[in-house]
């Protein structure tokens, strides 16, 4: 078997701390002046790097710690193998996020396993943003403080712990969901596209666009994305795989939701339609009695159609437990 009996590398460089397994191994494959391909056939490891930093095999383990005079711990250190199911549902494998300070000077940048999460957008090292190919929208976008902290709220949640008032599942269903029905963009929605685009691409924009609660807690998001482009998935999951400003934007609305849920549920009211607001109303259904409540008397504040279909809505009382903070998960890699 290849790899199998040969000598460690004379010369492999030390790991950055937290530094994920598949970037290492890109670094010590520069060092030789070859790829990672030639490197993973000369130490004898078959499935790609990325494959094992989500499901390491002990035996490819072995060869590499064996090639690198590494221990078999240090390295399942450096994958998602200990990550908690929620953590590893929102990684991005294939991210390619790096920091510009940590990698001034830097050949092949470093990449960390922090940074692949789903809603890592900063450094925590260097407090500052992520450089990302993907720049569609991020100058709109600009209230940095939400995004640190709906970030914060997300990653907490994902490694096991919970301790906002609404379940944070439960506030990105409400997110997600549409407050009033599809619709085409208005002649407003189609302002930045030119008449000449707009002609060659009737047939698109003529079709419904979905109108999620987003874009009610979070405006800005329809500015930096046109209702046309928006790539938001309709369920939690899938926001691993969407853009940069869709998961950005999420991150924001979860924490200006989550700062007054109660008000926040009233501004979503007040610009839903019917269909809309039902929908919103069956999820509420689902959440804490005491933020029902909340919500409740802040509506009977409010006036209108909201006002009155909060107020004489009927609530169950089935209250809705966060996770259990015992599960969260540790890092175990050495510094």
């Amino acid at each position: 078997m290849a790899g199998e009996g040969r000598a460690p590398l004379p010369v492999v460089p030390l790991p950055f701390r937290d530094e994920r397994l598949s970037s290492w191994l890109e670094r010590i494959a520069d060092v030789y002046l070859v790829s990672l391909a030639e490197l993973q056939r000369h130490v004898g490891w078959s499935r790609p790097a990325l494959q094992i930093e989500i499901d390491p095999v002990q035996t490819y383990m072995e060869r590499i710690a064996a090639a690198t005079n590494s221990s078999v711990e240090r390295l399942f250190a450096m994958t998602f193998d200990a990550a908690p199911p929620r953590y590893r549902s929102l990684l991005r494998p294939d991210s390619r996020e790096i920091c510009p300070v940590c990698s001034r000077g830097m050949q092949r940048p470093q990449r960390l396993r922090a940074w692949s999460f789903a809603f890592s957008f900063y450094c925590e090292r260097h407090r500052q943003p992520l450089q990302s190919p993907d720049t569609r929208g991020a100058s709109v976008l600009s209230d940095v403080g939400s995004a640190c902290r709906g970030a914060a709220i997300l990653s907490n949640w994902a490694k096991g712990g919970e301790t906002a008032v609404v379940p944070v599942d439960a506030a990105i269903s409400l997110l997600l969901a549409p407050h009033r029905k599809p619709s085409p963009p208005a002649p407003w929605e189609l302002a930045r596209l030119a008449r000449s685009d707009q002609q060659a691409h009737a047939m698109e924009l003529s079709r419904p666009c979905s109108r999620p609660v987003l874009g009610i807690l979070v405006p800005e998001f329809n500015s930096a994305v046109p209702v046309y482009n928006q790539l938001l998935p309709r369920t939690l999951p899938g926001l691993r795989d969407a853009p940069f400003a869709e998961r950005y934007a999420v991150a924001i609305g979860v924490a200006r939701l989550l700062k007054n849920p109660a008000a926040a549920v009233a501004r979503i009211l007040e610009g839903s339609d019917e269909v809309g607001r039902e929908k919103v109303m069956a999820l509420i259904d689902r959440w804490p009695a005491g933020i029902r409540n909340a919500v409740a008397r802040s509506a009977r504040r409010t006036r209108g159609d909201c006002g009155r279909m909060v107020t004489n809505a009927r609530f169950s009382h089935q209250r809705v437990h966060g996770p259990s903070s015992q599960d969260a998960w540790r890092d175990r890699a050495d510094a």
